[in-house]
């Protein structure tokens, strides 16, 4: 019985220890030419606990709070995968300021990379890049 319980407890430890690390907290993104920027809610996917999502929390205009928004509560990052040291890749990106030619939403493949306060994002439709640094806010 002794037994049973120390290998319970190990094998419990070390799945704790395999649990990707997920981004947490609300990230404000770099403000476009007119002024406006989000706030992003940062946490756990709902489809998968060990990636990282972002939805649209609040949206501002010129520095007023737009809770007009067309776009709020919708995800903007998603399936951010956990490579360690506050890498994250293999997820995706949405830029809600632009659409493609037909009108679908432009989609960037993405990567993350968090280091103090700062979550540093960037996306790539073939060679065509962006890259923004988000600022934690809470």
């Amino acid at each position: 019985m002794k037994t049973l319980f120390i290998s319970f407890i190990t094998l419990l430890f070390f799945s704790a220890s395999l649990q990707a690390d997920v981004v947490t907290g609300i990230f404000q993104t770099e403000k476009n030419e007119e002024g406006n920027y989000l706030h992003v809610k940062f946490g756990a996917c709902a489809k998968d606990k060990n990636k990282t999502c972002g939805t649209i929390k609040t949206a501002f205009r010129k520095g007023a709070k737009n809770s007009g928004y067309e776009n709020l509560g919708k995800l903007i990052v998603w399936d951010m995968i956990d490579k360690g040291d506050g890498q994250y890749a293999n997820g995706k990106i949405w830029d809600p300021s632009s659409n493609n030619d037909d009108g679908s939403k432009k989609i960037y493949n993405s990567k993350m990379s968090l280091s103090g306060n700062t979550l540093s994002v960037s996306g790539c439709i073939l060679i065509f890049c962006k890259a923004q640094n988000w600022t934690k806010i809470n």
